[in-house]
């Protein structure tokens, strides 16, 4: 039977030849200007940019052939080799080259490649010069002729145009020619759709319903979801006065199953749309209308995203990913008047569906789901690589495209602002002391304090700025007591609870105030602050007349939850011990060396890090560390006292999850040089001046699970490895100043400064503190 060409609308209006210019857009250029039946289903830069313009795309065109020296067209944009006469019924005198007008016409509404240079306004669009008018300006094109001069042909001429374009490689096969249902035609569809081809058929403009109501039998099941039939809208979105309808016929599958015309129906810009006109000149221009020219701006738009996600080609869903991002028009849902709806490329390009991400065990999880977070440590930094590798994640939607999502703000750092005593009071008033008759001396305090000698413990103002490993997004009630007891053989015992181990263990170690204070600033021994805030015990006593043992251990506070954004408990606090074991020998009457051993255990949590285990984020379900110590104090006079630590920490954890697959051996480094002076300008006066690196973990890496894409859009899952070591490097500048003023009252100054506070590159903060203390 004939298959009539649909051929240009007779009151087209032919242009004046007309300059074109390349499609080259530098980068740093201004966006792009597109033609309004572009704009009109959504196409912008970011659409464009994503699709990269079809480039590498091959689209056929069964047609009446085309011009492929048309200077709308790159040179060899129209593949010379591949193209052919497809015609079984009459003979080809020019080969493929165009002698109706028409196929040149819709390859250039599919693919055009130059800018229109000139402004027009017809037919309810306007035109701006310079103007984007092809959907998929890169797109390669194969041509297959299949209508003679006059515009007509047989149904075994398009069948075979068909076959041909798909052996050629065409991925989507336009044809603005009449549907029909013959033999030919329904085998050539199986053809080219088993080959992995979308086709894209013209509706007709024949004001009736597809094929006159009558269903198509016998095609393959995958035809069923590779082919769509478009039909025409003015720039206005109404539906073209010449359009046919889809109704409510069926495409019918060689298996049984059956779907409605209208199921796989598009409606796209029809009228007035700018082609070239190669029957009025080698440059002319006109106007044309018809679903002929709606056709091709579905082609193109699949050209599109193909281009962006072969994983739509290898699946087969390209087509379907735009019937259900259409805009929806007449009746609520599918209709016998405007199938799926308008198409709308602009939502095509958004995610459909779910974003998902993998994790480790394998499972899918939604991005919306993944609001637990991690709060790094100070040891960790910021976790700038981490951070970095999560802020261009992959992740997935429900057509398998592959996004682009921020995962960054998953990891919390601590919060840095420097408030009142923005770093560790140490002032001289000391800890309220009872001192026996026999010697005995007992030091205790409690929350209610406010000059206390060791780090971080201070009313909730002012307690904790500057405390490494001191997180103020985890809070909890709680009442902090502390005793120490030194008896006259010189042991030393210590208990509390919420109370830090550092002056204690210093102090039980050394047998010395003045270098516990000193001591007790740094933390390098035995984990500085992570491993605390709960219950604690330190002991010390002589081995001998130069050296001492001492032995300490504490522990978070009972497991709590904790809320970061929002009203819900996101997170769960680590549950964390550490003990530690010290030996110090008195070199000679002015030197001591020390030297600590600790181990450190952390239920999720990581070096003071901390997220719930099953978090998004989770660098190990169990953490083991060691600490190795080195200190040496050097007794200048009896007013002057010099310290310098080091202690290296190295940790493994196990059991990591959520997106990351492994995480290998750890190691920390941390220092102190500390300086103190008493009796200096005032009797009982203090000055106290300390440069110090806090715990900064130097190597060790994680291994995340990263999302990579192969040439078929397939997703394969790898783990990559990332770099744990801080992008800063903290140094702690302290100076302290006390004096007693009278027997109940003292006068404090401290200045401070952090260069790149809590291991974060940049972050600095500093503070100038002045205190009066008074007890009653």
């Amino acid at each position: 039977m004939p298959a009539n060409a649909l051929l240009p609308d007779p009151l087209r209006q032919r242009l004046l030849p007309l300059v074109l210019a390349s499609l080259c857009l530098p980068a740093g250029a201004q966006a792009a200007t597109y033609a309004p039946w572009l704009t009109q289903i959504g196409v912008n830069d970011t659409v464009m940019s994503a699709g990269r313009w079809g480039a590498g795309t091959l689209l056929g065109v069964v047609d009446s052939g085309i011009v492929p020296g048309n200077p709308t067209f790159a040179s060899g944009q129209v593949s010379t080799a591949l193209s052919g006469c497809a015609a079984l019924t009459f003979r080809c005198s020019s080969g493929y080259t165009d002698d109706n007008g028409h196929g040149t016409a819709v390859a250039s509404i599919a693919a055009a490649n130059k800018l229109y240079m000139a402004a027009s306004n017809y037919g309810g669009y306007l035109v701006q010069a310079g103007s984007v008018v092809g959907v998929a300006p890169n797109a390669n094109i194969v041509a297959e002729k299949v209508l003679n001069a006059s515009g007509s042909a047989y149904s075994s001429d398009v069948a075979n145009g068909i076959r041909k374009a798909a052996d050629a490689g065409a991925r989507v096969i336009n044809v603005s020619i009449t549907y029909g249902t013959s033999a030919d035609i329904v085998g050539a569809i199986n053809y080219a759709t088993t080959r992995g081809a979308f086709i894209v058929w013209a509706g007709g403009n024949s004001k009736i319903i597809l094929a006159s109501g009558i269903n198509t039998s016998g095609l393959s099941p995958s035809a069923l979801s590779r082919i769509v039939f478009v039909g025409s809208m003015d720039p206005t979105n109404v539906k073209s006065s010449f359009s046919n309808t889809p109704g409510g016929a069926r495409l019918i599958a060689t298996n049984g199953s059956a779907i409605n015309y209208a199921s796989r129906w598009l409606m796209a810009p029809g009228e007035s749309i700018l082609a070239p006109s190669v029957t009025d000149g080698a440059s002319a221009w006109s106007y044309w209308s018809g679903t002929s020219m709606s056709a091709p701006i579905v082609a193109g738009s699949l050209i599109l995203l193909e281009t962006a996600w072969p994983i739509l080609h290898t699946n087969g869903s390209a087509e379907n990913l735009l019937l259900v991002t259409a805009t929806d028009l007449g009746a609520k849902g599918v209709d016998y008047t405007y199938g799926a709806g308008l198409l709308n490329l602009a939502a095509a390009f958004q995610p459909v569906g779910t974003l998902t991400v993998r994790k480790s065990n394998g499972q899918n999880i939604a991005v919306t789901g993944l609001t637990r977070s991690m709060i790094t440590s100070g040891a960790l930094g910021s976790l700038a690589s981490v951070q970095a590798r999560l802020a261009d994640y992959t992740a997935l939607d429900s057509y398998l495209r592959n996004f682009s999502v921020d995962l960054s703000g998953l990891i919390k750092t601590p919060s840095s602002a420097a408030k009142l005593n923005a770093l560790p009071t140490n002032t001289n008033t000391g800890v309220k002391a009872i001192k026996f008759a026999d010697g005995r001396y007992l030091e205790y305090w409690d929350e209610n304090d406010i000059s206390i000698p060791f780090q971080g413990i201070t009313p909730a103002q002012v307690q904790h700025l500057g405390e490494f490993g001191y997180n103020e997004d985890i809070r909890a009630p709680r009442h902090n007591a502390y005793a120490m007891l030194t008896d006259t053989h010189g042991n030393v015992t210590a208990f509390g609870f919420g109370a830090p181990t550092q002056y204690a263990f210093a102090r039980a170690l050394h047998g010395d105030e003045a270098i516990a204070s000193l001591a007790a600033e740094s933390g390098v021994s035995n984990f500085g602050s992570i491993a605390q805030s709960g219950s604690m015990a330190t002991y010390g006593t002589s081995l001998g007349e130069d050296t001492r043992l001492a032995v300490t251990w504490s522990s978070t506070t009972d497991t709590r939850m904790a809320v970061i954004g929002g009203n819900a408990p996101a997170w769960v606090a680590p549950d964390a011990y550490k003990a530690g074991v010290g030996l110090s020998h008195r070199l000679s009457d002015t030197l001591t060396a020390g030297f600590t051993v600790g181990t450190l255990e952390e239920n999720h949590g990581l070096l003071g890090s901390t997220y719930n285990a099953e978090s998004a984020l989770n660098l190990g379900r169990h953490a083991r560390s060691m600490s190795y110590g080195t200190s040496l104090a050097y007794r200048i006079n009896r007013d002057e006292s010099l310290l310098a630590e080091g202690g290296m920490v190295e940790t493994r954890s196990s059991n990591p999850g959520g997106l990351f697959a492994e995480v290998g051996r750890l190691r920390a480094y941390t220092w102190s040089l500390s300086y103190q002076h008493e009796n200096l300008w005032a009797r009982k006066d203090r000055l106290s001046l300390g440069v110090s690196q806090p715990l900064r973990v130097a190597s060790g890496q994680a291994g995340v699970i990263v999302t990579n894409i192969d040439e078929d859009g397939v997703a394969h899952y790898d783990t990559e490895r990332v770099g744990l070591a801080p992008d800063g490097h903290e140094l702690d500048y302290k100076l302290s100043y006390n004096v007693p003023l009278d027997r109940a009252s003292s006068l404090s100054v401290r200045a401070a400064y952090r260069k790149d506070a809590y291991n974060i590159k940049d972050r600095t903060d500093a503070s100038v503190t002045t205190s009066w203390t008074r007890r009653f």
